[in-house]
């Protein structure tokens, strides 16, 4: 009864006119502090324990709620132990917002992670130093508040090969392996590695990247040239590592293509990788932590975190009854993993943090599967609406940043500050049937907004991870946002390929009309525009792809198709082919008017290096053949639609570069109706008007 008394701080505050009384209701706010307790009454004198206490207090009256109710929440480290988890219930009523916010003047952090303490020296040759986690479990560890690096191989370790029969059957059993006699120290012998199910085979290709658990080690028989070792890999990883081929018309079978595990990148997470400092790995068979302290880093006084939580809040909005009216201001989210590569599913991209998991998917030739799972968000919402973030701070996070799933309507992210992501800073919307071709206008994500965020080294562990992604939307705005260090696309928008659009044009190669289905409607994709945002340092990793990357078709026609005016893109990786403005496969109704492309030189393809003389053979040599191509341009695109208006851009390379144009049945030759008028050419920033460079970017 005292909690709810001094809840209803709603009483009375009269105003007297003339005859007349009004009663006005006084703001609510309840504190939340690392020195309160949850059976105080949440005053600012007597705060709550837990963001848990202060939501369960909200929901007593927020049914007859007159004001904003305000959470203040005061600093320090607010370590959770499950998510907080919001529903209809913890919504704002009659118009007005439930705001959990950062207390005055203060900074307070919300941690899904265990402090590491207690270290002991293991290993005083290398430097190594262990300590217990019990049962806890991560695939990131920070130390000093930056992230240590799972221990790995060097790159393209001598000596792998995925094990394909030699006339180029699909893969029958893994990877080949001959020990590295040459350098041992590069990588311990594989028979002698002590936790193989918990090492990852990693590559990454193109715009792709795959990591698929190893299962188990058979060491060489007889002479490792005649019959070299093999790993197994972990189901359903491996068969799906593998679903992205090309087809042999001689042998009538398929075999590997360069979107699937045709190469090892590196190995990673096994106690035999550690080697240099900043190093960690965690051994699961006996709760065990090492870790190789970088130079000045005192593992007695070192503040070292390992997330734990996969996310830290989750709003669940449902098709019935959607989560609305919350605002977050001023906080900080940080230190949350994501385990779903660990299992048996591996990370196996599609692109763009969509990925396959299960089993059933069928090989193919385009590079894409129909039925993809999203990377999902550390802090995440569906079936959301008028939520706002703003002010506050995502770091540190093992999955996506931020996501707004199906049906999030009039929603905003202002202001905000992502960086050490380790997939995409921020997700909004899906690419399911349920997205796409939604049964009613409730499930449509739309009038979004995504503005004046610094989004910064993102992509991290997934490298396939755009800075912002974005799927089927309508209306959406993202605008003003500086995007920097990412290791492909800036902002990536849409999805399909042209497939789901009317008429499912066949906008990858080798795609056939219907192949995912036959619609007569178009998608949700409608009316989106992407404004004056700033975006370096991109492509940093991965190549075919570009600053700002569309997909599908954006409208029902160009004057209400998707507007990208006023970017400024620079500093693209050199060597990294790519399209800086890239309509990519279906890409239609697109009008790009004063854009900006500056220091972005023409890359190559880069399809990993040619086979070491320690290889398995047989071993193609073909795919590196490529790497000196030049691939790219300012706009381009591979079977792209067209409908695509270009005005009042800047750049230095003005031709369309289109290295699989596609014509159909009828003779047209896509892409089709490209119109240009008034671009210019310029040799580098300095050709640029000072406006347009001034209104690109996050605004103070």
């Amino acid at each position: 009864m005292k909690i709810r008394n001094s809840i209803i701080a709603f009483l009375l505050f009269i105003g007297i006119a003339g005859d007349s009384v009004t009663l006005v209701a006084a703001p609510i706010s309840f504190w939340v502090a690392l020195d309160g307790n949850d059976g105080n009454s949440g005053d600012q004198d007597h705060p709550f324990l837990t963001i848990e206490r202060a939501r369960d207090a909200v929901r007593l009256i927020n049914e007859d709620q007159r004001r904003d109710i305000t959470i203040y929440i005061r600093d320090g480290t607010h370590r959770l132990t499950q998510p907080l988890v919001l529903d209809w219930r913890d919504s704002g009523q009659n118009g007005r917002y439930v705001i959990y916010r950062a207390a005055p003047d203060e900074h307070p952090v919300i941690s899904g992670a265990v402090k590491v303490e207690n270290w002991t020296l293991h290993d005083a040759a290398l430097n190594i130093y262990k300590a217990d986690v019990g049962a806890n479990r991560s695939r990131q560890l920070y130390v000093n508040g930056q992230r240590a690096t799972r221990a790995q191989t060097d790159p393209y370790p001598a000596g792998f090969r995925p094990n394909y029969d030699p006339v180029g059957a699909s893969p029958n059993g893994g990877i080949q392996y001959i020990p590295n006699l040459l350098n041992p120290l590069e990588y311990a012998d594989p028979a002698l590695w002590k936790n193989p199910q918990q090492i990852e085979a990693v590559i990454i290709t193109q715009w792709k990247m795959m990591r698929v658990p190893v299962d188990a080690v058979f060491p060489e028989l007889i002479l490792p040239a005649v019959i070299p070792g093999l790993i197994t890999l972990q189901e359903p990883a491996w068969t799906n590592a593998n679903v992205f081929v090309s087809y042999d018309e001689t042998s009538h079978k398929y075999k590997p293509g360069i979107w699937s595990f045709w190469q090892v990148t590196r190995f990673e997470n096994a106690y035999e990788f550690l080697s240099d400092p900043g190093e960690w790995y965690l051994d699961e068979s006996n709760n065990t932590l090492y870790y190789i302290p970088r130079w000045g880093e005192d593992m007695d006084t070192a503040d070292v975190e390992l997330p734990v939580l996969e996310t830290l809040v989750d709003g669940q909005g449902t098709l019935a009854q959607p989560i609305c009216n919350i605002r977050f201001e001023g906080l900080t989210f940080s230190y949350a993993t994501w385990m779903e590569p660990s299992t048996g599913d591996g990370y196996v991209s599609d692109q763009s943090g969509f990925h396959l998991v299960g089993n059933g998917h069928e090989p193919n030739i385009i590079g894409h599967d129909q039925n993809d799972e999203r990377t999902p968000g550390n802090v995440k919402f569906i079936f959301a609406r008028k939520i706002r973030f703003q002010d506050s701070l995502f770091e540190h996070l093992g999955a996506v940043g931020l996501d707004f799933n199906t049906g999030s309507q009039n929603n905003s992210i202002i202001n905000n500050k992502f960086r050490d992501i380790s997939s995409a800073g921020i997700q909004l919307g899906g690419i399911d049937i349920v997205d796409h071709h939604p049964n009613s206008p409730e499930q449509v994500t739309r009038d979004n907004l995504i503005s004046n965020n610094l989004i910064y080294n993102t992509g991290v562990d997934y490298v396939d991870a755009a800075g912002i992604f974005v799927g089927f939307t309508t209306r959406t705005t993202i605008s003003h946002n500086s995007i920097i260090s990412v290791p492909w696309a800036g902002i990536a928008i849409g999805w399909g390929w042209g497939l789901l659009d009317p008429g499912s044009f066949p906008g990858a190669p080798g795609a056939i009309i219907g192949q995912w289905g036959n619609y007569d409607t178009p998608t949700t994709s409608c009316g989106n525009r992407i404004l004056n945002n700033h975006i370096e340092d991109f492509l940093s990793v991965l190549w075919d792809g570009g600053a700002i990357y569309t997909l599908g078709r954006q409208g029902p026609s160009l004057a209400k198709g998707m507007l990208i005016s006023g970017n400024v893109a620079f500093g693209k990786r050199a060597n990294a082919g790519s399209n800086i403005f890239y309509t990519d496969g279906g890409s239609r109704y697109i009008t790009l008017s004063n854009n900006v492309s500056y220091d972005n030189p023409r890359g190559n393809m880069d399809f990993g290096p040619a086979p070491n003389v320690l290889d398995p053979l047989p071993y193609s040599a073909l795919p590196s053949l490529l790497n000196i191509l030049p691939y790219g341009s300012d706009t381009g695109g591979c079977r792209t639609y067209g409908d695509i208006r270009y005005i009042g851009n800047y750049w230095l390379y003005p031709d369309f570069y289109s290295p699989c144009e596609y014509r159909d049945e009828n003779g047209v030759s896509y892409p089709t109706n490209l119109s240009y008028r008034s671009n210019h050419v310029i040799q580098g920033e300095s050709d640029v008007p000072q406006r347009i460079l001034r209104a690109a970017g996050r605004r103070p």
